[in-house]
C-alpha cells in the first residue's frame, strides 16, 4: 500500500512522518508543511504513484475546490475524475459529500469519512476542549478558575469540555434538551440549564462555549449577553453565532474550527494514523 497525502494542515505533516516511520511509502502533494522531497509537480504525477489517497479535513469549504492552506486550488470534480482514472484503492477525508462517496464506491474505491466515525470524534474532542480553554485564556483578563461558564450542547465535545472546566475550578452550566442529558449533567456535579431558557441567565457568564452546529446565539440571545463575555464557537461551519450582529454589538465572538489540527497536531495526526491502518487492516 502506497499512501498519498493531499493538502491538509499541520496534523498531516505528523501523519506523513508517522506512516513513514512505520515503513510505509508515503508521497505528499499540496501541503505547505511537508517538504516536496520527491519533486512531484502536478496532481496526475501524484495520483499515479499512490494506492491510498488521504484528502484534507474538511474536504472542502466552498464545495468547488479541495480545501488547502495557501497552496494550489484543486477542483473537486477534477480530483474525483482523476482518482477514478488512476484506480485509487481507498479514499479518506473529512466531511465528504454523500454523492462523492457514492461515486467513488460505485467505482470500487473504498471511502472513509473521518467525521462519520464516532471514535475519532470522541478522541478529537479532547484536543478540541483543551484548545477551547486555551483560546479563552488567551483572550481574557480573567482566570477560568471561579469564572462563570456556559457550555451550549452536551454532545461528545460538550461532555469533555464541561468536565475539564469543572476540573480547573470554573462554575459550569451546561444546556440540555433531553431528560437523559439533564440526568447526566447533574450526576457529574454540573449545573443543568434548559437550552430554551438560556436568555434568562445569559448575561451572567464570563465565558460561553458553543458546540451546537446551528445558530443558537442569534440576535435575540446576543442582545442579552454581557459585553465582557468571551464567546468561543466550536461548532462546525458556519458556526453557531450570528457573527455580523455580534460585531455590531462589539461582542468578542471567536470561531475556532479544526482545533485538533491547530493546537495538538501530533495527537490529531496519531488519531488519524491509527484509524487509517485499522480501516485498511494492514
Amino acid at each position: 500500500m502506497i499512501f498519498g497525502i493531499l493538502g491538509g494542515d499541520l496534523r498531516y505533516k505528523f501523519l506523513y512522518e508517522m506512516l513513514t516511520n512505520e515503513n510505509f511509502t508515503v508521497y505528499s502533494y499540496n501541503n505547505k508543511y511537508i517538504e516536496n522531497k520527491d519533486n512531484i509537480n502536478n496532481l496526475d504525477e501524484f495520483l499515479d504513484k499512490i494506492d491510498i489517497l488521504i484528502a484534507p479535513i474538511p474536504f472542502t469549504k466552498d464545495n468547488k475546490n479541495v480545501f488547502n492552506i495557501e497552496n494550489e486550488n484543486i477542483n473537486i470534480k477534477e480530483l474525483i475524475e482523476k482518482t477514478i482514472k488512476f484506480k485509487i484503492k481507498a479514499f479518506f477525508g473529512g466531511i465528504i459529500n454523500k454523492d462523492i462517496i457514492k461515486t467513488l464506491e460505485e467505482n470500487n474505491i473504498k471511502t472513509f469519512d473521518f467525521f462519520e466515525d464516532n471514535s475519532i470524534a470522541i478522541l478529537n474532542a479532547i484536543p478540541t476542549a483543551e484548545g477551547a480553554i486555551q483560546t479563552a485564556m488567551e483572550n481574557s483578563f480573567k482566570t477560568i478558575f471561579n469564572s462563570n461558564c456556559l457550555v451550549l450542547g452536551y454532545g461528545r465535545c460538550g461532555k469533555i469540555l464541561a468536565n475539564m472546566l469543572k476540573g480547573i475550578g470554573a462554575n459550569v452550566d451546561v444546556t440540555y434538551r433531553k431528560d437523559e442529558d439533564f440526568a447526566y449533567i447533574n450526576t457529574y456535579g454540573l449545573n443543568s440549564i434548559n437550552l430554551y431558557k438560556i436568555k434568562d441567565s445569559i448575561n451572567k457568564y464570563d465565558f460561553i462555549f458553543n458546540t451546537i452546529p446551528y445558530e443558537i446565539l442569534n440576535k435575540e440571545i446576543l442582545d442579552y449577553i454581557n459585553k465582557n463575555t468571551i464567546i468561543i464557537d466550536l461548532a462546525s461551519a458556519p458556526g453557531g453565532v450570528d457573527y455580523n450582529y455580534a460585531r455590531e454589538l462589539n461582542l468578542q465572538a471567536i470561531y475556532c474550527p479544526s482545533l485538533p489540527g491547530r493546537v495538538a497536531p501530533y495527537t490529531a495526526g496519531e488519531i488519524l494514523k491509527d484509524k487509517i491502518i485499522s480501516f485498511l487492516d494492514i
